[in-house]
């Protein structure tokens, strides 16, 4: 089963510390690969695809397994409705081979609003419907070459989630949440494993939005980053968790923003991203955004550089 293929500490060294994490759709084919080969040059551990209604991940990660040579692959984060659970194992087996077993596969639920777009059938309840996805993906049948299972972390925000990846994945992949927020998830995983009789201690990878410039100066590019995941309930009732008001979530208050945004020169953003891991997190991905609010950000990934 993918859950017990990878113990806890190769799977740390296989990420790294840091990583970057990049939706590369409105990005020209030949800029987002180079993209990946800028943050492989400057030692980040691994270079996360996102899934939405753009580019396909799979077909992507297959040419940046050919354009990088050290760097882990992570898809961050496949949709469980936008292909089955045979073919999402065949695409994760894929990506493995052609990468030399670089790869994290990150499975998620999605939002309502997202399957709305795609043929995938109707929105089911998030963890029964993970569950059931979990069990015909770990039984999918695999004719191709020998090829090690790779790593599967699914995204989670709530407790029940997170439990079910304590259970059933090497981990969790939380989006949108804070270094308390992370302290929490860091909990229940450990403790959900325990319960469990797992041995392994679980990953934890946390995402940050990154935005070199003054905080006062860039808050507007940083409240656009994520106003349209405000509007999406699994995020809204995490949010509500962690003591954030209504409120705030309809406003974007500028607490809210810069509780989740990270602003201000290097040394600022690097202080949040040792805050997620000195709150648990085993690898944090880098989302670089630009003061005017584009994608894949170099001068912020060389900035953030681990030298």
């Amino acid at each position: 089963m993918a859950a017990t293929m990878t113990d806890r500490r190769g799977l740390a060294t296989l990420l790294g510390p840091i990583g970057v994490w990049a939706n590369l759709d409105a990005i020209p084919a030949d800029e987002a690969l180079r993209y990946a080969q800028l943050a492989e040059s400057l030692g980040y551990g691994t270079f996360w695809v996102n899934e939405s209604v753009g580019r396909e991940p799979f077909a992507m990660l297959g040419a940046l397994a050919r354009e990088t040579r050290r760097m882990t692959l992570g898809v961050g984060i496949a949709s469980s409705y936008a292909r089955d659970p045979v073919a999402a194992h065949a695409g994760a087996r894929t990506i493995a081979d052609l990468s030399g077993g670089r790869f994290v596969m990150g499975l998620g639920i999605s939002h309502r609003s997202s399957v709305a777009l795609r043929a995938g059938g109707p929105y089911g309840p998030p963890l029964e419907t993970m569950r059931a996805y979990l069990d015909a993906y770990d039984a999918a049948p695999w004719r191709g070459p020998a090829v090690e299972e790779p790593p599967l972390v699914l995204a989670a925000l709530g407790p029940r989630m997170l439990t079910l990846a304590a259970e059933r994945a090497a981990g969790a992949f939380p989006y949108l949440v804070t270094a308390e927020q992370v302290l929490l998830a860091r909990r229940t995983l450990d403790d959900s494993a325990q319960a469990a009789g797992r041995a392994v201690r679980p990953i934890l990878i946390a995402a940050q939005i990154c935005i070199l410039g003054d905080p006062a100066a860039v808050r507007d590019t940083a409240r656009r980053s994520i106003a349209g995941y405000l509007a999406q309930p699994n995020y809204r009732n995490n949010l509500l968790r962690g003591g954030f008001t209504p409120a705030d979530i309809d406003a974007a208050s500028d607490p809210l923003v810069d509780a989740l945004v990270a602003t201000g020169d290097a040394a600022a953003l690097r202080d949040r991203l040792d805050a997620l891991r000195a709150a648990g997190a085993d690898h944090v991905a880098v989302i670089a955004i630009s003061a005017t609010g584009r994608q894949a950000d170099a001068a912020t990934v060389e900035a953030l550089a681990q030298r």
